[in-house]
């Protein structure tokens, strides 16, 4: 019984040990990601459209399909000195008053310090898309003028890489609402436009 008891306390004693240098070593980890945080703190990155063409957008109320051809100059800016940017997914959901009509992904890239990212998606095909009567209006208001409110949103997750340090997953998108004029019907010239970034998370 004694020698029981003995074995118990070691075993015990042992637990507490483990368990106060697992501690430990989180605490210091966390020291040394906030420092690290602190020397290498990421400024914000800025995305804008620089330009976008439609080449086709026609809705048939008869078959509900709406044919598109959308091509976009998408510049994404990192201002960090130090730090680089790992573009691990990028997807592209674009809508026409909240009905969406396309949704694409593009290539995964790594962004240097300092630098401009200029992306060309070309943003084309056929798609069947439910217009109520506003949207219908919308559309039609819209053809007769010549330009079209589009809102294109690029989810993004990324990783800031300093040297061998690179930071855990962040999921962040950029919403950008564009009026692109038809190139058939219109002689305007699109404006330079800046997107809004936020974090998101998936529900």
């Amino acid at each position: 019984m004694g020698k029981f008891c003995c074995c118990n306390c070691i075993f015990s004693c042992v637990c507490a040990c483990i368990m106060q240098i697992l501690c430990a070593v989180i605490v210091i980890l966390g020291i040394i990601a906030l420092a690290i945080w602190l020397i290498f703190r990421p400024n914000k990155i800025y995305f804008h459209v620089a330009d976008a063409s439609l080449a086709k957008f026609d809705f048939s109320p008869s078959t509900n399909t709406l044919v598109y051809d959308l091509e976009l100059s998408f510049d994404i800016r990192n201002s960090n000195k130090r730090i680089g940017v790992l573009y691990d997914q990028i997807e592209v959901k674009t809508s026409f008053h909240q009905r969406k009509f396309n949704n694409m992904k593009l290539e995964t890239f790594y962004q240097g310090p300092e630098n401009t990212t200029i992306l060309h998606p070309a943003i084309k095909g056929q798609n069947t898309v439910q217009f109520g009567d506003s949207e219908k209006s919308n559309y039609n208001d819209e053809k007769k003028s010549g330009v079209f409110d589009i809102y294109t949103t690029f989810y993004m997750h990324i990783r800031f890489k300093s040297g061998w340090i690179t930071t855990s997953k962040i999921m962040l998108f950029a919403t950008c609402g564009l009026k692109v004029p038809l190139k058939s019907l219109s002689s305007s010239t699109f404006q330079r436009t800046n997107c809004i970034a936020f974090p998101w998370s998936p529900k």
